[in-house]
C-alpha cells in the first residue's frame, strides 16, 4: 500500500513539474494508470487481497479532436498486473491424468495447489502478468475543448495480448527466508478485452476498467473462471 501511495504522490509531482516546464512538441502524451485490480471470484482456496493486488498501465497516447466537445483518444503500451493470491495456496502447472505429457508443456492444466503448510510463513504469493495493450475511447467535454483537454468524461474499450507471466513466492523454510520466481503460461488467456470509463480534468483523472474475457483458458475444478476489474487514477501529459 505504501509503495502505491508513493507512486501516486510521485506522479502528481511529475505532472506538476511537466506543466511548469516547456514541453517539446511531441505528437502525443505519456499516459500512466495506477490502481488496484480484483478478480470476480477466487478459484478453489485462493485468497483475495485487494490492497496487495496492483495494476500499472504505461501507454503512449494520441488524441483526435472531432468537434468542440468531442475527442477520440487511443494509444498503445504495457499493462502490468500483480494479483495477490493469499498466504497458503498458489498457482502451479500440473499435468492432467490423461492426455498431457511432459513433452507437451503447452497442454498443461493449471490448478491451485498447497505449497506451505504453515500459513504464517507465507509472506508473499503473487501472480504477475504483462500485456501489450491498446486502449481507445471517445471523450465528451461538457465545457468545450480546443485541443482535447479540459473537463471530460469518456468511455471506450481496451484489448491486450499477454506477453509473459510468473509467480513469485516468499516464505520461511526451516528458519531461512526463501524466494522463488517461476515463469510460465499458467493456463492464462492469451488475449484480454473489455471496456473502460474515465472522468477527470486535464492531465489527472479516474478510470474504471472491466475485462469481459476470462483470466484463464479453462475453468477450475469448482467451475470458476474469474474476470478482472481495475480501478485507479491516471496522470497524462509528460
Amino acid at each position: 500500500m505504501k509503495y502505491l501511495l508513493g507512486a501516486l504522490f510521485s506522479l502528481s509531482l511529475l505532472v506538476v513539474s511537466a506543466q511548469e516546464l516547456k514541453r517539446p512538441d511531441i505528437p502525443g502524451d505519456l499516459m500512466v494508470d495506477v490502481g488496484f485490480n480484483v478478480w470476480s471470484s477466487m478459484p478453489g482456496d485462493l485468497e483475495r487481497s485487494v490492497w496487495s493486488s496492483k495494476s500499472i498501465g504505461l501507454y503512449y497516447s494520441k488524441r483526435k479532436v472531432l468537434s468542440g466537445k468531442l475527442s477520440f483518444n487511443y494509444g498503445v503500451g504495457l499493462g502490468l498486473e500483480k494479483m495477490s493470491l493469499g498466504d497458503t495456496v498458489t498457482l502451479a502447472s500440473n499435468y492432467s491424468d490423461n492426455n498431457d505429457t511432459p513433452n507437451n508443456p503447452d497442454d498443461d492444466f493449471i490448478r491451485p495447489v498447497a505449497l506451505i503448510t504453515n500459513p504464517e510463513n507465507f509472506a508473499k504469493n503473487k501472480l504477475a502478468t504483462t500485456y501489450l495493450d491498446i486502449p481507445f475511447e471517445l471523450r465528451f467535454h461538457p465545457l468545450g475543448t480546443e485541443d482535447g483537454e479540459g473537463l471530460f468524461i469518456g468511455a471506450g474499450g481496451i484489448v491486450g495480448l499477454r506477453l509473459n507471466a510468473h509467480t513469485k513466492w516468499k516464505y520461511d523454510n526451516n528458519g531461512e527466508t526463501t524466494r522463488q520466481k517461476i515463469g510460465g503460461k499458467f493456463n492464462l488467456n492469451s488475449f484480454r478485452y473489455g471496456y473502460q470509463v474515465r472522468a477527470g480534468f486535464k492531465g489527472v483523472h479516474l478510470f474504471y476498467k472491466r475485462y469481459l474475457s476470462n483470466v484463464f483458458n479453462d475453468e477450475f475444478a469448482d467451475g470458476s473462471n474469474p474476470v478482472m476489474t481495475t480501478i485507479g487514477i491516471n496522470v497524462t501529459g509528460f
